[in-house]
């Protein structure tokens, strides 16, 4: 809990593009007074003209003395400049405003206005991990394969939300064929044929869809998800077992912690970083960054 002696300065940091939640960004203006103590904190409004622009926001805001950042926006949002915030003594908080708000709703952060507002009034601080790979970074999820291509074209679907989702997951499954893998973790190395790798920080993609039913984000290991294609007779049993937080009772599906991972795969092809399409190359290296985010959520 931080200090209630002392005035903290909050930047809230809105994406405008992001997400499905354009209500809450709107009310976000008058809801701030209505809420936060204003005795407590002074805050400020910034719009992000652009995804680059929430980073170098959010970092001349801790240069300059910001105590707490609070992404509006989805995954991508809070990746960007959750990216900015690691590391130093500032502290992120988070509005969701995505589609698949994969982070809030790992922690417990409501996607209510009014109670996210009020868990910003209170401060309750926690150190969560966050992870590198190669040059770039995430908080909740990265992965390769079918994950990734269902990010590629989710993030370019001209509507968002769940059912986009769910329909390009069906219309691509059918047709996706697996891919060889070489992961080598904490030294130990492993041969698989995959749908999809994912590395998980949280314990879901998003929508509250839970892959790594164990995984803990302050527990200093990813939770490597590695998923054989389910023969089409089988896929309702689980996805069954998805929904109930218990895919990893499947035998399509093999979870391994670790500490640091390099994979290597035989093609280029694109990453899923906190739910957006990268080209990272064929070997990756993944690794875990220990407590190094103060982040506002439920204790």
């Amino acid at each position: 809990m931080v200090s209630p002696v002392s005035v903290l300065r909050i930047l809230f940091v809105i994406n405008p593009i992001s997400g499905v939640n354009q209500g809450r960004k709107a009310g976000l203006v008058e809801r701030i007074p209505q809420i936060l103590d204003k005795h407590r904190f002074d805050w400020n409004i910034h719009e992000s003209a652009s995804a680059d622009d929430l980073y170098a926001t959010t970092k001349k805001a801790i240069e300059a003395g910001v105590d707490i950042v609070v992404a509006v926006g989805g995954d991508g949002t809070v990746n960007r400049i959750g990216r900015a915030v690691t590391g130093s003594p500032a502290i992120l908080g988070i509005i969701p405003a995505g589609s698949g708000n994969g982070l809030a709703h790992h922690l417990g952060i409501p996607l209510d206005l009014n109670r996210g507002l009020e868990l910003i009034n209170h401060v309750k601080v926690k150190k969560i991990d966050t992870v590198n790979i190669n040059d770039e970074f995430f908080v909740s999820i990265a992965g390769v394969g079918f994950d990734a291509l269902v990010a590629h074209k989710f993030a370019n679907a001209g509507q968002r939300g769940f059912l986009s989702y769910f329909r390009i997951i069906t219309t691509e499954y059918p047709d996706y064929q697996p891919a060889s893998y070489r992961l080598e973790l904490d030294g130990k190395i492993v041969e698989r044929e995959a749908l999809f790798v994912s590395f998980a920080n949280t314990d879901q993609f998003g929508y509250n869809t839970i892959i790594a039913p164990h995984a803990k984000i302050d527990d200093g290991f990813i939770d490597v998800c590695i998923v054989k294609k389910v023969p089409y007779i089988y896929t309702p049993q689980v996805v069954g077992l998805l929904l109930r937080k218990k895919i990893n009772h499947s035998e399509y599906v093999e979870i391994i912690k670790a500490r640091e991972v390099k994979l290597t795969r035989n093609h280029e092809r694109l990453v899923n970083v906190d739910g957006e399409p990268m080209e990272l190359g064929q070997q990756l290296h993944i690794k875990v960054n220990p407590a190094s985010l103060n982040i506002i959520a439920p204790q």
